[in-house]
């Protein structure tokens, strides 16, 4: 009975085990684009890997505007929020340095911080926002169905650092 059951529990967990050892799957490998393209604010090549209907989630990202943190549901609207943040804030990048990825049934997981740096009139320096991030990108069919942020608002580090 023992047998059988650790069989059975190694048939289970073997594809995980595969994935541990160094092969990156196609989920991750296209959570991994998607997030590389958020983080350079490049937002053309991040709507490469969105499905039409996507949902993005923040709920932590709460203010007047949003009591209740952001909700976008659709390729169009995701764009027209992340463009508009842009145009408002003109970030040179998002700058995301990932402690921990992993991924399991088709949602990757990203642990570690968003460094989002803004541009100044300060010769030599620039804006950064620094906080404790979390991000978990859904992948179905290729495409990325949902993406959901929380983010460290509360404890965040803020000031002008050197550019880089």
């Amino acid at each position: 009975m023992i047998r059988t059951l650790t069989l059975a529990a190694a048939l289970c967990f073997a594809p995980a085990a595969l994935a541990q050892d160094g092969e990156m799957g196609e989920v991750e490998r296209i959570a991994r684009d998607y997030m590389a393209a958020y983080s350079a604010v490049d937002f053309e090549t991040m709507s490469t890997f969105m499905a039409d209907d996507i949902v993005f989630s923040d709920p932590t990202a709460t203010g007047t505007d949003n009591p209740d943190g952001i909700l976008e549901t659709g390729r169009d609207a995701l764009l027209a929020m992340l463009e508009s943040f842009a145009a408002e804030y003109n970030p040179i990048g998002l700058n995301f340095t990932w402690d921990t990825v992993f991924e399991s049934n088709g949602r990757v997981v990203f642990m570690g911080h968003v460094n989002a740096t803004y541009p100044t009139d300060q010769p030599g320096q620039v804006f950064r926002w620094r906080a404790a991030q979390t991000a978990v990108v859904t992948v179905r069919g290729g495409r990325v169905v949902r993406h959901q942020d929380f983010a460290d608002y509360a404890h965040a580090e803020q000031g002008l650092v050197p550019a880089e």
